[in-house]
């Protein structure tokens, strides 16, 4: 199936190259063995369209969300990819445009922007939770896939407890423990706060705290332990609303990084209670890895950026994605140790080397955990072409670098399911690769990754730079 109103060349020779196409088939293009005990599915979740009609996105969050299945069992690897049919890809479809996005204004000047806020994309992340496969974006409600399909079933509200905005973000975080699921929204009416959520093991949402913020900010990602949920809001905020508010300028343009308003921690009880604010240095951040509590302090691993030049200089390598990245994927592995009685700070940098889109064995996720999981890029200002695995108990880098100009996207930790040592399984990610105009998922030993993959799995086309992804295990 090819998908309407998507006019830029199918070429696949950059990551950022749109795919008008849906597949469904069986890849036979296998190179090495893919282990025994691999079963289950990966999905993978970011813009599959950077055109629509004559018309390009302005900005590289601003492409309509593509899901991708690799569907890995006895009989090797079934591919399938499906755009998720929100609002705003029906529209762009029936008139040729683009919606209004993140850094991307609708055609028709400032008329057709004013007092629009950016339309939900469905691009950004992706759950699975309850046989259920919801595509995730920063401001809105998730839309529900069929797991197997991948058919858009619908905007989900969770029975009407998505109210407002409905806002269910990007990065939510699933307890191993009790399964259940926590998540949090952005309110900035009547004055900006964070809805936290928990979506039980059955399905249901409730709500777990409301937090008034002082200033209304990008809050991309937090933190789940024990008995917090743990947000770092740097000063990227909001301060040229009225522009944007007229039509004037996009979304992107009213935020400003501001490092004399510092850093706030905010800890939230997961069972009630009043939040925990700890002010601290200016941080620059998107992703948060994982955060675990002691008897007095709360620790928390995070992807720190360089904030000089502030917002405008960073942001505007995502308007130019298709030419130069910058750095978004040269962040440097940060700790910070929060004392919660002193409500003091100690940061530590965990690696010299740059990365992003941080992983862990997610069995690890609210403990302690002693590797992280990394995509770098190897020229500062590149794209990623390395994974990295760091053992914080040894101090340890392994890394896998792709060939040439390949590149690589978020590896994402599976578990042997017949180990239960962290950091037994595998890294999944999928390789761009340029010259032949196609892509491969890459199955590598997650503490080995520089011995290279243990199974290459070719496509028959490129798929574009994806943000984030889930796998679901299938150990039957």
């Amino acid at each position: 199936m090819t998908v309407s109103s998507s006019s830029g060349p199918d070429t696949g020779t950059s990551p950022w190259d749109s795919q008008p196409h849906e597949f469904d088939y069986h890849a036979d293009l296998v190179d090495g063995a893919i282990p025994e005990r691999l079963h289950g599915a990966l999905y993978r979740i970011g813009p599959g369209r950077f055109e629509v009609g004559s018309h390009p996105v302005g900005h590289i969050f601003d492409g309509d969300g593509m899901v991708s299945k690799f569907d890995i069992g006895a009989g090797g690897v079934h591919f399938r990819n499906r755009y998720v049919r929100t609002k705003a890809f029906a529209r762009a479809n029936s008139t040729s445009r683009p919606p209004k996005g993140f850094g991307t204004q609708r055609v028709g000047g400032a008329l057709a922007n004013a007092l629009r806020f950016p339309e939900n994309l469905a691009n950004t992340n992706v759950l699975v939770h309850d046989d259920s496969l919801y595509a995730l974006w920063e401001g809105g409600r998730p839309h529900r896939l069929d797991l197997e399909t991948l058919a858009t079933l619908g905007v989900e509200s969770f029975d009407g407890a998505l109210k407002r905005l409905g806002a269910f973000s990007a990065h939510p975080k699933t307890d191993p423990r009790t399964g259940e699921v926590f998540n949090f929204g952005l309110d900035f009416f009547p004055r900006p706060m964070i809805r936290c959520y928990r979506l039980t093991a059955g399905g249901t949402l409730d709500g777990v705290a409301t937090v008034p913020i002082p200033k209304l900010g990008f809050v991309h990602d937090f933190a789940l332990t024990e008995r917090h949920l743990v947000f770092v809001l740097g000063p990227l905020v909001v301060k040229r609303p009225i522009p944007v508010a007229l039509g004037l300028r996009p979304f992107d343009d009213a935020l400003s990084y501001e490092p004399d308003l510092g850093t706030s921690i905010v800890l939230v009880p997961r069972d009630g209670g009043a939040a925990t604010t700890i002010e601290y240095d200016p941080l620059f951040h998107f992703h948060v890895t994982n955060a675990y509590d002691t008897a007095s302090k709360t620790v928390v691993e995070l992807v720190v950026h360089d904030g000089d030049g502030g917002w405008s200089a960073w942001n505007g390598h995502l308007h130019d994605f298709r030419n130069h990245p910058g750095p978004a994927f040269g962040g440097t592995l940060t700790r910070l140790t929060i004392n919660r009685a002193a409500r003091a700070v100690v940061r530590e940098p965990l690696s010299d080397l740059g990365g992003e889109f941080p992983q862990i064995d997610q069995r690890r996720t609210a403990a302690e955990h002693r590797f992280t999981y990394l995509a770098q890029a190897s020229q500062t200002g590149g794209n990623p072409d390395s994974i990295t695995s760091i053992d914080h108990s040894t101090g340890r880098e392994d890394r896998y670098r792709s060939s040439g100009d390949d590149t690589v996207c978020e590896p994402l930790f599976v578990a042997d399911p017949a180990e239960s040592a962290e950091g037994a399984g595998w890294l999944l990610t999928v390789e761009h690769r340029p010259a032949a105009a196609s892509s491969a998922l890459l199955v590598l030993r997650a503490g080995r990754p520089n011995e290279g993959p243990v199974a290459t799995i070719g496509l028959d086309h490129h798929i574009p730079m994806t943000f984030h992804g889930a796998f679901r295990p299938d150990w039957r």
